[in-house]
């Protein structure tokens, strides 16, 4: 069972975990990103209450993304967790926490992970997985407790960004080029952030660069490396943290 506190900030309890970690955030940016990111997107409907069949299914997608890169089907998801997958994935679907294809019929998408060739590409462990956003990519790590290797591009010009994580996905070990920002765009529109704020969330190779492109003229945040880590810890640590109950 997911239970929403409704004192603020946010928090919900998500299985055994606080959802978000809160205790990653030293930055007041990225607070405030935060907090603008969960307001447009009535966080607190999309996670709360989220009951116990859903949420097995929920982690169980996001690992067989850490397994094969890529979605499972429903005929997978059923294998795994003895459910009526499908059911219980297009639940999950209405509440935003899993993007369908157009048919319906397939998974095409989990936050953090897409199937999307989305141009952010993250190593974890021997499996690589496209991530929904740069903020997600750089969350993986913690959500797995895995160092990872993020490869992705200047939204503005193209040029190659690498980031390595340290200490179990909760530190940046190297990044280059070392002027790399990260702009935290808040659209958010037809209730599919896949869709709308994940493309806003991208990194620049330095502020130069995030400053010419006209799609980080939009509302947003303009976020450091280490702060845009403190975000995707505070949102991604929980995800996969061990479920309590019986």
């Amino acid at each position: 069972m997911t239970v929403v506190d409704s004192t603020e900030p946010l928090s919900i309890t998500l299985g055994g975990a606080a959802f978000p970690d809160w205790s990653a955030v030293t930055s007041d940016i990225v607070r405030r990103g935060l907090e603008g990111i969960f307001e447009r997107q009535d966080t607190a409907k999309r996670w709360g209450c989220l009951d116990e069949d859903e949420d097995r299914v929920r982690r169980a997608i996001l690992c067989h993304y850490l397994e094969a890169g890529i979605a499972p089907s429903f005929h997978d998801l059923a294998e795994a967790t003895g459910l009526d997958a499908g059911a219980v994935v297009k639940r999950l679907a209405r509440r935003d926490i899993v993007a369908l294809e157009s048919t319906g019929r397939a998974i095409a998408g989990a936050y953090p992970f897409t199937d999307r060739h989305s141009g952010h590409r993250v190593l974890v462990g021997d499996t690589t997985v496209n991530a929904m956003c740069a903020i997600d990519a750089l969350g993986i790590g913690a959500m797995c407790h895995q160092d990872v290797t993020v490869a992705s591009a200047c939204a503005d010009c193209g040029t190659p960004i690498d980031v390595v994580t340290g200490d179990r996905g909760r530190s940046l070990e190297a990044v280059a080029p070392a002027a790399t920002v990260v702009w935290l765009g808040l659209a958010y529109e037809d209730g599919c952030a896949a869709n709308s704020l994940c493309r806003g969330i991208n990194f620049y190779c330095s502020d130069d660069h995030l400053k010419a492109d006209s799609q980080a003229a939009a509302a947003g945040y303009r976020l450091s490396l280490d702060e845009a880590l403190e975000a995707g810890r505070a949102i991604f640590t929980p995800m996969l943290a061990p479920s309590v109950g019986p």
